[in-house]
């Protein structure tokens, strides 16, 4: 699970506490004892919802936009926070919890919901277009089948990254420093350029493969040279949460898509590029030949 899902797990959660507290705050208007200690109760989902905050924090701090990381690390610190931790469980806690993890919860999925989601949504679009494009396109389809044969990877991924780059998405690799690097001119790239000319960067690997089996052992390899990555994230222009790891093939291979390994909240995103797909109602017309 990345981070975006794991938070908005969390704010669902605090968005029910929310609704919880203002149906006791209903309640309470009219009768001012605490039945069956719902105030304590309510103390104390606060507490835990905290403590998991805490976590959240922990796990996802090398990936967390700085932005994100700074607003939460102030909600921890505060008054509120701490006195939700360590206080005895009653109605007061709870009333400053509730205020505390409302105006956190609106901070924060604020701050994710717009570039880091933009951008993931981008990139899969870019991905699917080229995928359907090489269906389509004859002119496209040649190209890449002449770089996956006489080119290999290296001629993938630069004509992917000039596909990335159409939709908005400059795409780039790690070198042996673990430092950001153009996949067509293999220099670091100009960050005041793209902080002016594109919606977002994606760390990307591209390999070749042939069959499912060579695409895991492919996959794996691309994975830890993404793994070298120990540059800092630019400026939110940055996909942090998810990096995509690109095996391209002359047909499309089984069970290689999707969604890989999370390691340290980034997920490993497996996308597999046929350069020569099967369209599905070529592949049923065959079908049916065969079958006369």
């Amino acid at each position: 699970m990345s981070y975006t899902e794991h938070w908005y797990a969390l704010a669902t959660r605090i968005k029910g506490l929310r609704s919880a507290g203002e149906l006791y705050a209903l309640f309470q208007s009219y009768h001012q004892e605490d039945t069956y200690a719902a105030g304590r109760e309510l103390a104390e989902q606060c507490r835990r919802t905290v403590a998991d905050l805490q976590q959240f924090g922990r796990d996802f701090t090398d990936s967390l936009p700085p932005q994100a990381k700074a607003t939460l690390d102030s909600f921890l610190r505060s008054r509120a926070a701490q006195a939700t931790i360590l206080s005895e469980p009653d109605q007061r806690v709870a009333r400053g919890a509730l205020v505390a993890l409302a105006a956190l919860e609106a901070e924060i999925t604020f701050i994710l919901s717009g570039r880091q989601e933009q951008i993931r949504a981008r990139s899969e679009r870019a991905f699917m277009l080229l995928q359907r494009t090489l269906a389509v396109d004859e002119d496209v389809r040649t190209k890449w089948q002449r770089a996956l044969e006489d080119g290999g990877e290296t001629a993938c991924e630069r004509l992917g990254s000039i596909h990335l780059l159409s939709q908005g998405i400059y795409a780039f690799k790690v070198n042996s420093e673990g430092a950001r690097t153009d996949l067509v001119f293999s220099e670091p790239p100009d960050e005041a350029v793209l902080s002016r000319s594109v919606d977002g960067l994606v760390l990307t690997e591209w390999k070749k493969a042939a069959t499912t089996g060579d695409a895991a052992a492919k996959l794996a390899q691309a994975r830890d040279q993404a793994k070298r990555y120990r540059q800092g994230p630019l400026a939110g222009l940055e996909l942090t949460g998810y990096r995509y790891l690109v095996v391209v093939s002359e047909r499309e291979l089984l069970n290689v898509s999707g969604d890989g390994p999370n390691d340290g909240g980034v997920v490993y995103r497996h996308i597999n590029i046929a350069v020569d797909p099967v369209v599905p109602s070529k592949a049923a017309r065959t079908r049916r030949e065969r079958n006369r």
